[in-house]
């Protein structure tokens, strides 16, 4: 075999050089970057991570809120983000149909490597957007498919096969997705929520002191907070029946609610017949709750179905032990006994025992708190999540 030539090396270096295309990257979404829930929170801290010279990433948004036309959406990490709002009802409208034409229009236009939709709307546009061969398609999901009705699973089922991937954060969601839908082990991939665990992390005990004080918190008061809109699947209604329960036998038990939603006046109205609207305090939506969950003693969820809850991984990630009904991802997060409690659905006797064990066993909370930061700093970072799909994109795009 001839010995390779200088001028042959010097040309194979300057092929290696050149500069490899940024992925481009579509992403569909039901709702608005801006809102505080946890599929949203995953999306922004997705976007704001993903390694800017390696991404051109466009945000579609389709929730009906949203003005029609093209913004940008600043990033955690100060770059700009190009949305796109195509406002829509029922997808079956008319709305709907025009969104797909425009969109349709636009992908003709413009070429993307990969189109990831997350939620129901989003999902079924992502498919009916023109040929596979277009870009690679991949569906997130984010949570256990409580809203869908029998025949809305039907469709999903007729149509997964026409993802090249299915993503979910829980091993619980990809479960029911073959149960449900039919999904096939072949298109299932697991990729874990993560928590930035520099800005969710526990306060130094001065700084602790001073978050509690802004939150009018007295140093012998034992503070619950949970981190979920108002809305029938989180279940603040047993929430509040297990906390009348606590403060009846510790008055100085104190609960907050950080979340909006239709139910806040049911909910206020619930806990001032239950004798604790003293005691129980709804803080809305709060763009600081990294600086509230460091002054609580303790963390609760009492949701009928969740995916992988952010509110219990930023709550772990403060050291906070967590009190959660044993449901979808839930019991993948919470080590009942070791970083927490998990208890049944719906029973409000049972969130109650343990939330009054943690209020009278100071040292239990510390322990199973410690236990909580560490599980999330070895399993669940967000430098790891943003690297496994930085990973999945680039294999997927034909670049790694």
């Amino acid at each position: 075999m001839p010995s390779l030539s200088a001028s042959s090396i010097a040309a194979e270096a300057a092929i290696a050089s050149q500069p490899t295309p940024p992925i481009r990257l579509l992403l569909l979404t039901d709702t608005a970057l801006t809102n505080t829930g946890g599929s949203e929170r995953f999306l922004r801290n997705l976007v704001g991570r993903l390694p800017p010279e390696r991404y051109a990433i466009t945000v579609i948004q389709l929730g009906a809120d949203n003005a029609p036309g093209e913004t940008a959406h600043v990033t955690e990490a100060g770059t700009s983000l190009r949305v796109l709002n195509h406002p829509i009802g029922p997808i079956y409208g008319p709305r709907g149909l025009r969104a797909i034409l425009d969109l349709r229009a636009r992908l003709r236009l413009e070429s993307f490597d990969i189109i990831q939709s997350q939620h129901e709307k989003s999902d079924l546009i992502n498919l009916l957007l023109g040929p596979r061969q277009m870009a690679v398609r991949l569906s997130n999901r984010r949570d256990m498919g409580f809203l869908k009705s029998p025949r809305l699973r039907h469709v999903f089922r007729l149509v997964n096969h026409r993802f090249d991937a299915v993503i979910a954060p829980a091993h619980e969601i990809l479960a029911a997705l073959a149960e449900h839908e039919g999904l096939p082990a072949s298109r299932m991939l697991w990729i874990a929520n993560g928590v930035d665990t520099d800005r969710f992390r526990p306060a130094h005990p001065a700084q602790r002191e001073a978050l509690r004080q802004a939150l009018g918190l007295a140093r012998d008061q034992v503070a619950f907070g949970c981190v979920a809109s108002l809305y029938p699947v989180k279940n603040h209604a047993m929430l509040l029946e297990a906390f009348a329960r606590v403060h009846a036998e510790r008055p100085r038990a104190r609960l907050l609610l950080v979340g909006s939603g239709a139910l806040a006046g049911q909910l206020a109205g619930q806990a001032a017949g239950l004798g604790v609207a003293d005691a129980v305090r709804f803080l809305g939506n709060r763009p600081d709750i990294h600086q509230i969950l460091p002054a609580l003693d303790a963390a609760v969820l009492a949701s009928r179905s969740e995916g992988m809850s952010n509110a219990i991984l930023e709550a772990m990630a403060c050291g906070l032990p967590m009190v959660a009904t044993a449901v979808g991802g839930n019991l993948q997060l919470v080590r009942d006994g070791a970083t927490g409690f998990l208890v049944p659905s719906d029973d409000h006797g049972a969130m109650g025992d343990a939330m009054g064990r943690l209020a009278d066993e100071p040292l239990l909370r510390a322990g199973l708190g410690q236990a909580a930061r560490r599980r999330i700093e070895s399993e669940f970072s967000l430098a790891g999540m943003v690297d496994a799909y930085d990973r999945l994109y680039q294999r997927l795009a034909g670049v790694a």
